[in-house]
């Protein structure tokens, strides 16, 4: 079995999110639009890894031509119900990013948001994924993603060295009992070795702790100009 055999099966459980990742709104409100007046235009946007659709719904209504990928069969179908007038902009990618010319649109992307989804590739395949991406976005197009750092100790801890970049997850408690594979941010200067391609914009965090045996969901943010 190979490292996304185990991920394919964590995420076709499906992630029942109605609302939009607070990322996203954020990021929309705090830099897409002050910062690059985007929105109303019907620019082309792409969330890479959209689960159920929140966040394409949410830029459709911001005035973007918004489309979304996902490997989870189970979450593209919901969102397609979910959002019928946007069905035909949600599509199912393959896990492996050689098997796909390109995600949602082959050309002249705009906007790419990527948020919890792109730690879930090996180094190897981050990179030829990354590529796909990088060459569908248009000149001053703006990418936004969030990646698992090393102080998420919840996760770090439960964590072992597997290849290719990537460590293997275990967790077996009262809410979790799931095994997949992920790599871990260092810090800043490892982020934006990462997104080299980009030029960086802004670099922040986000985190949340809602119980006391539990870490506190450390998550770099990275935003990116394709120049």
């Amino acid at each position: 079995m190979n490292y996304w055999d185990k991920n394919q099966v964590y995420w076709e459980k499906g992630y029942a999110a109605v609302n939009v990742d607070h990322p996203i709104f954020r990021f929309y409100g705090r830099i897409l639009k002050p910062q690059f007046a985007m929105g109303g235009k019907f620019e082309k946007s792409l969330d890479f890894g959209c689960g159920q659709g929140a966040a394409v719904n949410f830029f459709a209504t911001q005035g973007f031509n918004a489309r979304g990928v996902d490997i989870s069969n189970i979450d593209i179908s919901i969102a397609k119900v979910r959002y019928p007038h946007l069905a035909d902009n949600f599509a199912v990618c393959d896990p492996t990013p050689q098997q796909n010319e390109f995600y949602g649109f082959p050309e002249d992307i705009g906007v790419i948001t990527a948020i919890q989804s792109l730690y879930f590739l090996s180094d190897t395949d981050f990179e030829i994924g990354m590529d796909k991406l990088y060459r569908s976005m248009r000149p001053g197009g703006i990418f936004f993603a969030t990646m698992m750092g090393e102080r998420n100790a919840e996760y770090f801890d439960n964590s072992v060295e597997y290849q290719d970049g990537l460590r293997t997850v275990r967790f077996q408690n009262d809410r979790l009992d799931v095994e997949y594979n992920i790599f871990f941010i260092k810090d800043e200067e490892h982020l934006k070795q990462k997104f080299s391609m980009f030029k960086p914009l802004h670099l922040g965090y986000y985190c949340a702790k809602l119980r006391n045996d539990e870490g506190d969901g450390f998550h770099y943010t990275f935003c990116g100009i394709k120049e």
